[in-house]
């Protein structure tokens, strides 16, 4: 079973724009980085996209993989959240097929 993948919007801004911390791209970094600080890059991928078009909602993330659930998260706070969406992401990883990923593990809130 291929590693599943995290899919990040990179065009995600908050309604201050002058935040430069909070945008989607700070966010797809700064998850990029601690994957890689924390050796986690064989469990799964990171992927930036264009725009997952929930805008009104940054910032935004998809977890997705074969034979699992894919879930998407809007409004996952990119300063706050980091550390949570690797852990969930890691946590997603380790699912057997079938299995679910606790809602409580996902930062941000379902966009479904």
């Amino acid at each position: 079973m291929g590693r599943p993948t995290l899919t990040i919007c990179r065009r995600c801004e908050p309604d201050d724009a002058d935040d430069e911390t909070q945008t989607g791209e700070a966010l797809f970094q700064a998850v990029k980085a601690l994957r890689k600080a924390r050796g986690l890059k064989p469990l799964f991928k990171v992927e930036g996209i264009k725009c997952l078009r929930l805008c009104r909602q940054a910032c935004n993330l998809v977890l997705e993989g074969k034979k699992r659930s894919t879930y998407t998260r809007s409004q996952v706070d990119a300063v706050r959240d980091v550390e949570a969406v690797v852990a969930a992401a890691v946590a997603y990883a380790k699912l057997s097929p079938g299995e679910e990923l606790s809602e409580r593990r996902l930062p941000g809130v379902s966009a479904d």
